[in-house]
């Protein structure tokens, strides 16, 4: 009889624990993310010749501990240019006037992934309100292609047309920090903001005047999986 009140004491002490383990057990360990996304690299906006530019980033992570997640992030984007001027000038009294004009035209793909470790400095899972540090490795790929076309009626021939294209690749140590609050049982709105150091930036066709570039994302994340 004694043993078994004994039992059921401990029982009753090691079911708060119990349950805590049950339910970290049960936290989900996937999560989904889409966020609009910018960067040096995958610049927000547009111009007067230049079409918008809208970069967006999909992540998915994994949660190793309660604290510490492992992401991988794809950002994506495109824009385009089309600027052109035509015009006549005489050369001179008594000459034909001569026509003359040109068109730049150009495209550009770029697509960054970022591979990161997230770690929470928030102590208690339970606040809506989460800080992380971020910490890893991302790798741009900007895709170009452009082209010039040239008139002169005074030369021979009148239209020369020049077309290049090719592709750069960039590599960054990231860094940074970001800010979860909590919409629901499984979604969250996020805030994350990085520092990317090119170590490479000697050795390619730089797209950016500095070594230290920063970037930004806002969006949602979604949680899954047991």
């Amino acid at each position: 009889m004694h043993l078994s009140r004994l039992s059921l004491a401990s029982l009753l002490a090691l079911s708060p624990l119990l349950s805590r383990a049950q339910a970290a057990d049960k936290a989900p360990r996937y999560y989904v993310g889409l966020a609009a996304y910018s960067s040096a690299y995958q610049k927000l906006g547009g111009g007067a010749y230049q079409s918008t530019r809208l970069p967006f980033q999909v992540a998915v992570g994994y949660q190793l501990r309660p604290r510490l997640a492992v992401q991988l992030g794809v950002a994506y984007s495109q824009q385009s240019y089309d600027y052109s001027f035509n015009g006549n000038y005489s050369p001179g009294v008594g000459l034909p006037d001569v026509y003359s004009g040109f068109r730049s035209q150009g495209t550009e793909h770029t697509m960054s992934g970022a591979l990161l470790a997230r770690y929470t400095l928030t102590r208690q899972p339970a606040h809506r309100l989460q800080a992380d540090v971020l910490g890893g490795f991302t790798v741009v790929a900007n895709r170009y292609s452009a082209s010039l076309l040239q008139t002169d009626s005074s030369r021979t021939p009148a239209t020369i047309r020049y077309a290049h294209s090719g592709t750069d690749f960039s590599y960054l140590l990231t860094a940074g920090a970001s800010v979860r609050y909590r919409l629901g049982q499984r979604l969250e709105a996020l805030l994350d903001f990085t520092l990317n150091y090119d170590i490479d930036r000697e050795h390619h066709a730089a797209v950016n005047t500095s070594e230290v570039t920063g970037a930004t994302a806002l969006g949602l994340r979604y949680r899954f999986g047991k």
